[in-house]
């Protein structure tokens, strides 16, 4: 099979979890004996080529904290309406390769930052069969401009867009479709995975008395919790535990989280590590050099790789009750879940430090399952399946790529206009 995989960023140029799993998923259908090619953004800092990544799409300046926050009102909201609704340019890019690779399904990923819906339109117009990995709210994304949802556009998008979506779980389908953008087609919820061999089970869990090693990582801010894990390791002090210590790995994206534990009195059990490769994270949990993945992140996380990685080598995740990844797998049997606050999660803590809670039944299940049911092998089957059954619907054309393109020109300029005007009238009023 003949497979385009369509992706906002790609490794090593990479924001977080959404676009590692998509270098992994490429290199497994790779290894499978696929034909990909992989089209994305020019990269932000510089890449090495590799023959089957295609890096000339444009990246609409949206992740840029500085540009967000300094630009003028109006300059924004251009710059929003671009990164979600049409980018005349990168659809004449995926139009050019279309035409060169000519493959038989198109296998969407993050398509905000790119004009992702009018790409998603185009597809749609020149009857090219698609699959569509939602590893977060994506189809709400390109219905708005900034935090703004366009109800008429989520209807239309209902009406007219019809495909494959792979959600990574039932949040992510209930977040996009409560802002009413319908998913119409096929939907199969299906997780993100594990890579390599399964090791020997975990032999050593933490025992009351011993030092308590916690760790997290991934983006750094308050949407990810850290304030919290910060206010759970001030609980514990409180309370007389001194046995702990917390590490986080990751780039911080909010500074006001680096000084609380400074502010909070615990710059000794809490340590900021910075980044650190993903591979070198995975060979420190296959050492068991931690005890806990704490995540506490926000209700809308759509799954959550890092504390499946950790899990799979018998460190025992503790995440907040609302999250993704809590939806495959049980409270007290291969997960430790509680509420979103410092205060729950101290409380889990300290039932482990107390010897209330005994990680090592919970960490062996959890590896076990990990392995038999999350690891890529077993769910790259799967994915074959609904490539190649998108691959085999028919779907008719409504025109050609040159009418397509000429559609998006028209339809950028419009948008940019009106979004230029509404702004305006709201800067004067």
């Amino acid at each position: 099979m003949k497979v385009l995989v369509l992706s906002n960023l790609y490794p090593p140029d990479f924001i977080g979890g959404y676009e590692l799993c998509c270098r992994q998923m490429v290199d497994g259908l790779l290894g499978r004996g696929h034909q990909v090619r992989v089209l994305t953004t020019v990269p932000r800092t510089p890449c090495p080529a590799v023959e089957h990544v295609a890096r000339e799409l444009e990246l609409v300046n949206c992740y840029d904290p500085f540009d967000v926050l300094h630009n003028r009102p109006v300059t924004r909201k251009v710059t929003a309406a671009k990164a979600a609704l049409v980018s005349a340019h990168n659809v004449h890019v995926l139009l050019d390769n279309l035409r060169r690779f000519q493959p038989d399904v198109v296998y969407l990923w993050n398509l905000f930052g790119l004009g992702g819906l009018g790409l998603v339109g185009c597809l749609e117009y020149i009857g090219a069969p698609w699959v569509w990995y939602l590893g977060d709210c994506v189809p709400r994304m390109l219905c708005s401009i900034g935090e703004d949802l366009l109800p008429g556009l989520a209807s239309q998008f209902g009406r007219y867009v019809r495909g494959s979506f792979m959600p990574v779980s039932e949040r992510v389908i209930h977040e996009i479709e409560a802002a009413g953008v319908e998913l119409q087609g096929d939907i199969n919820t299906s997780p993100n995975w594990v890579l390599g061999r399964q090791p020997e089970p975990r032999k050593r869990y933490f025992r009351p008395g011993e030092r308590l090693r916690i760790v997290s990582s991934g983006q750094m801010g308050r949407h990810k919790g850290i304030h919290l894990l910060v206010e759970a390791a001030a609980v514990l002090r409180a309370r007389g535990f001194e046995n702990f210590h917390i590490d986080l790995y990751g780039k911080v994206t909010d500074p006001s989280v680096e000084p609380l534990p400074r502010q909070h009195g615990v710059t000794d059990l809490v340590t900021f590590r910075g980044m650190c490769p993903q591979e070198e994270l995975v060979d420190r949990y296959a050492r068991h050099e931690y005890d806990v993945f704490a995540f506490p992140t926000w209700k809308r996380e759509p799954f959550g790789c890092a504390p499946l990685e950790a899990a799979a080598y018998g460190t025992v995740m503790v995440v907040s009750e609302s999250c993704g990844i809590g939806e495959w797998f049980v409270d007290g049997v291969h997960c430790l879940k509680t509420a979103r606050t410092g205060e729950a999660f101290a409380d889990v803590l300290a039932g482990i430090l107390e010897g209330k809670i005994d990680l090592k039944p919970v960490g062996r299940r959890a590896s076990a399952v990990i392995w038999r049911d999350f690891h890529l092998d077993v769910l790259l089957p799967e994915i074959e399946t609904a490539l190649a059954r998108a691959q085999g619907q028919s779907r008719s054309p409504a025109g050609t790529a040159e009418e397509a393109y000429r559609l998006a020109l028209l339809a950028e300029k419009l948008t940019r206009a009106l979004v230029q005007e509404n702004a305006s009238f709201a800067e004067a009023a």
